[in-house]
């Protein structure tokens, strides 16, 4: 085996690696929100996933603090911008709706991220959408609904896992916006810098969202494995996760590795049923394969656009 194909599997082990981890965080994160409040829980998980990352930039960075906080002197304005909407405002969505619904459904509606991405690109003119991609685009927002719409009975627009259903597509479109918005900013700045400073920035209001909340749980009742779990959904989920996909991006391809975030609602769904109990329902099923047929399509479109460029 060459040391180039000997590269690519090593990157291939790593994304599969990803997206087991992003699979199983799903129903470890609703296990952890039995008995830790959603808000009090972002700060323990967010908080493990800066202390991870930010070893990891330090140490790139040459053990040197003046070039960790570089990026923040001429950018200021803009890494706090995105960490309003990727680290405060998506976060709280994320945790809130997951509390809310199942982690089958919050994994689906979130694997459509992509597609908001791709809207508010183009409606802020940062990229632009073809004709077929727009198809595509169509058959994912159909297979949302249909997910947004889902529920362990009846529909009704009252219930618990409609909210959550619809508090996790506003986490959608929030991390469909923040990727939107970071695409210009990772031009000038490495994606870890990038990360780490927005992540950063952002925990103090992420603290402040969670003080109301700590008086109300039971910290009896949280055991040694809820911390571990914490650790897990922070320092890999959020944290080694991250920086093993922006490799596989560079190195295999945006197209390539985006292909694998496919398998998530799968692994999540079948994790959920294991580990949590949850039923895995038919409109599930197809509700995510509109998403993710969708998504494959836009994707097809895209490549064909630059085969043609």
């Amino acid at each position: 085996m060459t040391q180039l194909s000997s590269q690519r599997l090593s990157r291939e082990l790593q994304l599969l690696s990803v997206v087991l981890v992003w699979g199983v965080n799903f129903p470890v994160s609703k296990w952890i929100l039995l008995e830790i409040h959603p808000h009090v829980m972002n700060v323990f998980r967010l908080g493990a996933a800066a202390v991870v990352l930010s070893a990891l930039l330090y140490r790139r960075c040459g053990n040197d603090w003046s070039t960790f906080w570089k990026p923040l002197q001429t950018d200021f304005k803009s890494f706090a911008f995105i960490a309003l909407i990727g680290w405060v405002l998506y976060q709280v969505a994320f945790i809130t709706g997951l509390n809310n619904t199942s982690a089958g459904n919050s994994a689906i509606i979130m694997s459509s991220a992509p597609i908001w991405t791709a809207l508010i690109a183009a409606f802020f003119a940062i990229e632009r959408i073809s004709g077929v991609a727009w198809l595509g685009l169509l058959i994912s927002l159909i297979g949302t609904g249909v997910i947004i719409l889902s529920g362990p009975t009846e529909v009704d627009l009252a219930s618990t896992y409609f909210l959550g259903n619809a508090i996790i597509l506003v986490a959608a479109i929030l991390w469909g916006a923040y990727t939107a918005f970071t695409r210009q900013l990772v031009q000038k700045h490495p994606p870890l810098s990038l990360t780490v400073l927005a992540l950063i920035i952002a925990l103090p209001a992420i603290g402040l969202v969670s003080i109301p909340y700590w008086s109300a749980i039971d910290w009896q009742q949280v055991t040694f494995m809820h911390w571990v779990a914490m650790f897990f959904s922070g320092s890999l989920s959020t944290g080694l996760a991250i920086v093993f996909w922006n490799n596989a991006v560079k190195s295999l391809g945006a197209s390539h590795t985006a292909a694998y975030g496919n398998l998530v609602p799968l692994i999540a769904l079948f994790s959920g049923f294991f580990m949590l109990g949850d039923t895995i329902l038919p409109v599930q099923l197809i509700g995510g394969t509109l998403i993710i047929g969708g998504l494959v399509v836009m994707r097809w479109a895209r490549r064909r656009h630059l085969a043609r460029d």
